[in-house]
């Protein structure tokens, strides 16, 4: 039994190197027309600003911009899509040095979003990403998502690619936050508590 259960925890996932028809995190979908490749968002960052701002309230701009300052003051990369629910975008490599070592690649996208929180009193900032494993075979990816490591912050749940139909694997992890403005000093922890967990279970799925 003890053999058995141990190779269920390996399920024979593939990973999905350079393949952007599997690997997107922003739908192509209804918008595929508006959608825009993470370098070029990064390189029109500031011509989307404008857009990206429009119409959000006081607090979720002065956090949003205070999120900006941070990543600025980091040097990481990362761009603004106004087109899908007004996300930042930066490649997973730089929370996560570890996904190039397990099948990441320059196209793998991290999101970030800020949104009102479940009680309305204030916000939350949510990351979210794909992991670099798939398959075909929808049992396959539910014994990844049942042996996978039960995180203290994040979360880890399936959801169905719009543009191919296949089943993603999808880390979240979510921080509430309130008023004044979140420092630099919030930002590190989350961006460590997401570097720490990614690496486990990137390491986990690969067997190690």
């Amino acid at each position: 039994m003890t053999q058995d259960k141990d190779e269920r925890k390996r399920p024979p996932l593939r990973l999905v190197v350079n393949n952007p028809e599997k690997r997107g995190n922003r739908s192509k979908g209804k918008e595929e027309e508006q959608f825009i490749p993470l370098e070029e968002l990064i390189d029109a960052r500031d011509a989307l600003r404008t857009g990206f701002y429009r119409g959000m309230d006081r607090w979720q701009t002065k956090a949003y911009q205070h999120l900006e300052r941070y990543l600025q003051n980091r040097e990481w990369p990362y761009g603004l899509d106004p087109n899908h629910g007004q996300l930042m975008v930066l490649p997973a490599a730089v929370v996560c040095t570890e996904t190039a070592g397990h099948g990441g690649s320059p196209q793998d996208e991290l999101l970030l979003f800020i949104m009102e929180d479940v009680t309305g009193e204030g916000l939350c900032l949510s990351l979210e990403t794909i992991l670099p494993y798939w398959s075909d075979d929808e049992s396959i990816m539910e014994e990844a998502l049942l042996y996978a490591p039960i995180h203290q912050y994040g979360g880890l749940f399936l959801e169905e690619n719009r543009h191919d139909g296949l089943l993603d694997l999808v880390y979240r992890l979510a921080l509430p936050l309130y008023p004044p403005a979140p420092n630099g000093k919030i930002f590190r922890r989350f961006f460590g508590i997401a570097a720490l967990e990614l690496a486990d279970t990137l390491r986990h799925l690969a067997g190690e």
